[in-house]
């Protein structure tokens, strides 16, 4: 069979095919670079983690809204779902590095979260809003295509503003408390080192 319309299905499910595979090394390889990244400044692989991983429940709650709206995973639909990597890294790393300067003024990881959403989180809702609004003109597109990347569009940013506030805000709450926490623990050791040195004086002139 080599009709033109059976050639046109099959070289766009090749395509198609490739944009899966490449979606997860693209994954794969915003994990290592934003893990090193955070390694050489800030002397922390794992917010690499916090950062990319939140993008992997945006994939999946992306793709099943599709599922369920009925919009096919098309040539079209995979390649926003590839850029939804950059849309909710980006959001991520916003809230990451807003999170790390509250964090730093107070020790305080609850309220290093209120103080992040209450800046960095009412931007990013005017960000994403506006992103959205944009995308979401072209439903109203005379093209089913059209219509199809604009609700996909939509939907994958306004997960990944959810994503960022509910899952990687929370998460930097347990990472500050895990800081506050080996913070104690090193202060502590010290305190026991130096008693043991003080007593070790004491013993020392006793003796003498």
């Amino acid at each position: 069979m080599t009709s033109e319309s059976i050639l046109a299905v099959a070289v766009q499910n090749q395509i198609t095919d490739r944009q899966t595979e490449a979606i997860s090394t693209t994954i794969a390889i915003a994990l290592g670079i934003l893990s090193i990244f955070f390694w050489v400044t800030l002397r922390q692989p794992a917010l690499g983690i916090v950062a990319v991983g939140p993008i992997v429940l945006v994939l999946i709650c992306v793709l099943g809204t599709m599922a369920l709206l009925g919009i096919p995973y098309s040539l079209i639909t995979s390649i926003i779902t590839a850029l939804s990597i950059g849309i909710g890294v980006d959001y991520t790393i916003h809230v990451i590095h807003r999170y790390r300067e509250e964090f730093a003024r107070s020790r305080d990881p609850e309220r290093a979260a209120v103080r992040t959403l209450t800046t960095t989180g009412s931007a990013l809702l005017g960000s994403a809003l506006t992103t959205a609004l944009g995308f979401g003109v072209l439903v109203a597109s005379p093209l089913l295509a059209s219509q199809q990347f604009g609700i996909t569009a939509t939907i994958t940013i306004v997960y990944s503003l959810i994503v960022s506030v509910l899952v990687v805000l929370p998460a930097m709450v347990v990472w500050g408390a895990y800081q506050n926490m080996r913070l104690r623990s090193m202060v502590q050791r010290q305190w026991d080192e130096l008693d043991e040195a003080i007593e070790g004086i004491h013993h020392q002139y006793e003796q003498e």
